[in-house]
């Protein structure tokens, strides 16, 4: 197992703390902690490296202190914001594997994107009330996110954790579930650790391994080559990168575009089009940036 490794933990909430606790234990050496908000009263049920005399301390903050007292020699770097489409990718950089602990749908399917993107791997988890799901990911090695849901769910469709309420065990649980698989996936082991999704039933006491395949023409997994960012392009230089990236990859690969919404949003999927390649899927990714997955030609 590769421990001189880094992982970048998005949320320390109630999965994050336990995970972090986990991979801090099992000698990771580099820690990357993300999120933006504050211990309140309503997270000690469930976020383990908090007490009461931490309430209005960022939380990245009180977790760094704890983790180096259980593991001095821990190297963490604490990022104070949020992982979304504007910032993923420089937090991946360096990254040798990203575990999603948010309670966010939308930074689920962010974080499934940019993995596949940067060739990494992931562990997505995710709890509800008494239940909850862990999903390790390996670019080449089986299904995504994007396989078992297709896309961002509307605000509508989902609720949070603070508005639909968890069972505190169910988060630890799931937390170590995700730091498991994690190690697994940094270890290189990739075919026990993909391919399937683990589920949390709380109320029947059971742990699942689901089978998950792979989705025909997955516009994440499917064949991804590369990322292209033309947000600070204008018209025409939007499309001519965007066809020269193209023509670059080999036939029938997918080239995931960012751009600014806008003309460039309206105009470079059409025009792809009208050129014969083949736009996957498209759609907004933030209220300022615009997403498209295309085709390479076959021939």
């Amino acid at each position: 197992m590769d421990l001189m490794s880094t992982v970048v933990i998005a949320g320390l909430g109630g999965l994050g703390c336990p995970a972090a606790l986990s991979l801090a234990e099992g000698g990771v050496e580099r820690l990357v902690l993300v999120d933006d908000d504050q211990v309140d009263i309503s997270n000690l049920a469930r976020q383990v490296l908090y007490t009461t005399e931490d309430i209005g301390r960022p939380k990245i903050e009180v977790a760094a202190e704890r983790l180096r007292v259980i593991a001095p020699g821990i190297d963490l770097e604490l990022v104070s914001g949020r992982v979304d489409a504007d910032t993923v990718d420089d937090l991946l950089a360096d990254a040798d594997l990203i575990l999603d602990a948010t309670d966010d749908p939308g930074a689920r399917f962010v974080i499934n994107d940019a993995a596949l993107a940067h060739r990494i791997p992931a562990v997505l988890g995710g709890i509800h009330r008494f239940e909850g799901l862990v999903l390790g990911i390996g670019p080449g090695f089986g299904p995504c996110f994007r396989c078992l849901f297709e896309d961002v769910p509307a605000d509508d469709e989902v609720t949070t954790c603070a508005q639909a309420g968890v069972l505190g065990p169910i988060a630890g649980i799931v937390g170590h579930l995700q730091a498991r698989r994690a190690l697994g996936l940094l270890a290189g082991d990739h075919a026990r650790h993909t391919g399937f999704v683990t589920t949390v039933d709380g109320v029947r006491g059971r742990i699942r391994q689901v089978p998950l395949p792979e989705a025909t023409g997955c516009p994440s997994c499917g064949g991804l080559a590369g990322r292209l960012d033309i947000r600070a392009d204008q018209c025409p230089i939007t499309y001519v990168r965007t066809k020269l990236a193209l023509e670059a990859l080999a036939p029938g690969d997918l080239l995931d575009v960012v751009m600014r919404r806008g003309d460039p949003a309206r105009n470079v999927p059409r025009s792809l089009r009208e050129d014969g390649y083949e736009v996957v899927c498209q759609g907004a990714l933030t209220s300022d940036d615009y997403r498209v997955l295309v085709r390479a030609r076959a021939s």
